[in-house]
């Protein structure tokens, strides 16, 4: 007998003992241990450096996207439905904080009160909102950053920005505190060396301007989508469509291209303690620069397949993840 429909928002994910060979999204660290997460609400913890790995209760089966800890203890993980979910143990259970319903009827009060105060632009974001959960509350976040354990954003598609200053208990509307008139996908946000970027669509990368308090868009020079940004204090690089891949050395005034060598999207980096900075591509290969991002050569270590996100796992290994699950490859 068929099992009756049940909303990913309303059914916790289930626990799968191949879990680690399926499909996952993205991976970070929370201190010593990996945290990895995937479709069907799948989290995945590993103890040991990617050796062995468990399946932590989740409270919703939506498919997650990006996952991230300031600490070893605090993260946040969000995807599709709207779903924001927070963990204070290291990943080993997890609350939903926000969804799609919640978020529809938050947006909605908020730009309803802004346009009855005369706010034109409200009106105009109010009728971006009626369209965009128009079909049910499926529109997925992307990415997700806290600079400590209350100061956080979570980016989305069509240019949703939501913030909180209280570790996530309440979110508030930074849609109109960014400077993307076109409604532009937020594809990842990061923090680098005291900055915040967000990777975007044509050739834009948004930074936020601490003194006005919005996200102001910096041009690269490139036409397509950045889908991440990696750096540190000396350099920033852009990645994204066909390989591309921009660099810029003073905090995104000025860029310049760099070449990767790979044709496929590079869709997810990791920068060490050291400086070495790997770069994973849709196609499967990794890439590593020991030259702050001007050059890159293969990982050839990698067993390829779809990749979708990695982390250094120590200054000798990377773990991968993708639509075959999780990798443990040697860096060098």
């Amino acid at each position: 007998m068929a099992q009756p429909y049940a909303d990913p928002l309303d059914a916790p994910a289930e626990i799968n003992r191949l879990a680690a060979q399926s499909q996952l999204t993205a991976i970070t660290q929370a201190g010593a241990r990996l945290v990895a997460v995937g479709a069907r609400g799948v989290v995945l913890l590993s103890d040991d450096a990617g050796q062995h790995w468990k399946q932590a209760k989740v409270p919703v089966s939506s498919d997650l996207v990006a996952v991230q800890f300031p600490d070893a203890s605090l993260g946040w993980a969000v995807g599709h439905d709207g779903v924001i979910l927070h963990s204070a143990d290291g990943g080993e259970s997890w609350s939903k904080q926000l969804d799609g319903r919640d978020l529809l009827k938050l947006l909605t009060a908020h730009f309803q009160a802004q346009a009855e105060k005369g706010d034109e632009r409200a009106s105009q974001y109010l009728d971006l909102v009626k369209l965009n959960f128009g079909n049910g509350p499926e529109q997925p976040f992307l990415g997700v950053w806290f600079e400590n354990e209350r100061d956080g954003f979570a980016v989305g598609a069509f240019g949703t920005l939501m913030a909180t200053h209280d570790g996530g208990k309440s979110w508030e509307s930074w849609i109109e505190k960014i400077d993307n008139p076109n409604s532009f996908h937020l594809n990842a946000i990061t923090g680098i060396a005291g900055e915040l970027y967000i990777a975007s669509e044509q050739g834009t990368v948004f930074k936020l301007d601490r003194n006005q308090q919005r996200f102001v868009p910096l041009s690269t020079g490139y036409a397509g989508s950045f889908f991440g940004v990696v750096g540190d204090q000396r350099f920033i690089l852009a990645h994204g469509l066909r390989g591309n891949a921009f660099r810029s050395t003073d905090g995104g005034q000025t860029w310049s291209r760099v070449e990767t060598g790979n044709a496929a999207g590079l869709v997810a980096s990791a920068i060490s303690d050291k400086g070495t900075l790997l770069v994973a591509s849709q196609a499967g290969a990794v890439l590593r620069s020991d030259d702050l991002g001007r050059s890159f050569s293969a990982l050839e270590s990698v067993r390829p397949y779809l990749f979708a996100g990695l982390s250094q796992v120590d200054g000798d290994r990377v773990a991968i993840v993708g639509m075959s699950g999780v990798q443990i490859a040697p860096a060098q």
